[in-house]
């Protein structure tokens, strides 16, 4: 049997043809690299910290040798040796396995990752030790600045096993349920298990992630559990999945979390898996997160000319026990529909606009790649297109760094030539895993400088919300109005959470997290109890018929208490008099003349409604 995360990862990387068995000595994570994919990465405290996912390696010609910086890109005249600049050439078979080992790239200097990047790898495990299991399309949060943890949650495992064959070497199948939070400290290279299983149980996986350091929080949207998740999964088989409409909230300071029904986002179109998410620290007291395109459980792609909007200050508010989201509509040039892409965010430098930088990913039906950079602007919600190449990607990951750059770590790599995936004995092009997108001139390229000017607004980005590199948008708020009450706000003095306030949602999101976990934990068992080992076909008919992990005993569209997003507190009212002078002001910023405007109809509609 083979978990079909894994079919997936043979097929893209293509090398179901050629891969080896694992049980090779060339299988340095760094020498023998070959491609990186559906790892789990974050930064903290200058340094880039890469956890497990998919890989393959391949032999280098010499293993004594040293990098040499004099090769050339591209396959040598042996035939299967490949050398490319600051790499030893490798040839021969290419290995398919893990990346078993905790890697750190330094961002403490700049390099050229052709060149003289620093990288090491950290074993996972230690004698006597407790650690994770290695795991793919997870999440790795840095927590808050003050703390030296970065915390591990959700993934699941790809395995390869056969009656036949058994499990080869280097790939294990899936270990029984364990901790779904692990945190690892970067200064006593040690892993811990926190015990959040209170609301959170199980180990999900694909779903939608981001952290926001500066309130010690890390969130976790929606996802799934596969015969990967654990050892007492894999009577699920290939296609069976149980999907969560939930939202994991952690407190990484305290190592505790609540478990929020996210019913009002996901009523219409079921839990999402393999979208993306961002925290915007910039909008409302304190930030919000916003969620992009993915998947249902049956394989529609969610579009982009909307957005799910969650305001972080509704955590505390405790007539609103599971947060208040918005589905915000956008306007712009916005992407086509797509999954496995990444995103960052960084801010104008006078803060008059967020932009949410989403970059590559695939279509449905793995037929479709993306070598794209779109911006979302906030509060504007519009789309721009920034960037468009000729290499696609997806199943990597991306982080903000320095002052104007994004790293892009791994991913399946798609040539340029390529009819389909299937292309035997193809290595990354991006030799060490990682790549540098300038955020601000919208360009590739191979050096990390950590002394680079600050960011800059792009000239499209500014085309399409006004302003200057340093900010100034004019763009306020969307041209097709906010979604309800969505909006930036300045809360009264009043407005700050009593104790007693706090205490409510809490109290809400643990009676909220319990009955969570006892809904996802009838539907595991009810799996097992079901097992028929000699009729394989009996789990068939429950692939789609999985129950829902969480149904809140009310739902927050019913709730009529109030919300912090109120009209009166909106920095600038989205009046149709202040609609008509910010397109006013844009026109002439753009040169052109005002005539007969026609005033927008106001859309969207909250998902609380």
């Amino acid at each position: 049997m083979m978990n079909r995360l894994s079919i997936l990862a043979v097929l893209a990387l293509g090398l179901l043809g050629d891969a080896q068995n694992v049980g090779s000595p060339d299988m340095d994570p760094i020498k023998n690299m070959c491609v990186r994919t559906q790892q789990q990465s974050t930064i903290k405290n200058g340094t880039l910290y890469i956890d497990g996912g998919l890989a393959t390696f391949r032999p280098l010609i010499n293993s004594t040798s040293s990098n040499s910086t004099n090769a050339t890109s591209g396959d040598a005249s042996s035939g299967n040796a490949t050398t490319v600049s600051g790499n030893p050439a490798q040839a021969g078979n290419i290995t398919l396995g893990y990346n078993n080992f905790l890697i750190e790239v330094d961002l403490s200097q700049s390099w050229d990752w052709r060149t003289n990047i620093s990288e090491k790898a950290e074993s996972v495990t230690a004698p006597n030790s407790v650690s994770p299991p290695t795991l793919v399309r997870g999440a790795l949060f840095q927590g808050s600045p003050d703390d030296n943890s970065i915390y591990l949650y959700g993934g699941t495992t790809s395995w390869w096993a056969t009656p036949n064959q058994g499990t080869s070497s280097g790939f294990n199948p899936p270990t029984p349920q364990q901790y779904s939070l692990w945190s690892y400290d970067t200064v006593a290279k040690k892993w811990d298990n926190p015990d959040i299983s209170a609301a959170s149980q199980v180990r999900p996986n694909s779903g939608a992630y981001a952290d926001a350091p500066n309130l010690g929080l890390a969130f976790w949207f929606n996802g799934m559990l596969d015969s990967g998740s654990s050892s007492e999964t894999m009577v699920f088989g290939d296609n069976t999945k149980v999907y969560f409409e939930t939202m994991i909230v952690i407190d990484t300071n305290k190592k505790t979390a609540r478990n929020l029904s996210t019913s009002a986002v996901t009523k219409s179109t079921t839990a999402l898996t393999l979208g993306a998410m961002q925290y915007v620290p910039g909008v409302s007291d304190k930030g919000i997160l916003v969620q992009i395109g993915g998947s249902d459980k049956t394989g529609k792609l969610i579009p982009m000319d909307h957005v799910n909007v969650f305001d972080v200050n509704s955590l505390s508010n405790s007539s609103t026990p599971n947060g208040r989201w918005y589905n915000q509509p956008t306007t712009g040039d916005a992407p086509s529909a797509r999954v496995e892409a990444c995103a960052v965010t960084v801010s104008a430098q006078d803060g008059s606009s967020h932009n949410i930088y989403l970059y590559g990913g695939r279509g449905g039906g793995n037929q479709q790649y993306f070598d794209q950079v779109y911006v979302l602007s906030i509060p504007s919600f519009k789309w721009t297109k920034v960037y468009e190449g000729s290499s696609p990607r997806f199943g990597h990951t991306c982080h903000f760094v320095g002052k104007r750059q994004m790293i892009t770590v791994g991913g399946t790599w798609v040539p340029s030539t390529a009819q389909s995936l299937a292309i035997p004995g193809t290595c990354d092009t991006q030799t060490k895993g990682v790549n540098i997108f300038d955020l601000s001139a919208a360009t590739f390229g191979s050096v990390y400088d950590a002394n680079a000017a600050p960011y800059e607004v792009p000239a499209k980005v500014i085309s399409a919300i006004g302003g200057n590199s340093t900010g100034g948008s004019i763009l306020k708020y969307p041209e097709d109005g906010y979604a309800k009450l969505i909006g930036t706000y300045n809360p009264p003095p009043e407005a700050a959470p009593s104790s007693t306030s706090h205490a409510g949602a809490i109290a809400g999101g643990v009676v909220g997290g319990i009955a969570g976990v006892a809904l996802i934990a009838a539907a595991l068992w009810f799996f097992l109890l079901r097992r028929r080992p000699e009729k394989k076909h009996e789990l068939d008919q429950h692939t789609e018929g999985a129950p829902p992990p969480y149904v809140p005993e009310k739902d927050v569209s019913e709730s009529e208490a109030p919300t912090p997003y109120e009209r009166s507190h909106y920095t600038e009212m989205p009046t149709a008099a202040n609609r008509e002078r910010q397109y006013a002001e844009m026109e002439a910023h753009r040169g052109v003349e005002v005539s007969n405007h026609q005033e927008p109809v106001e859309m969207g509609e909250s998902v609380n409604k």
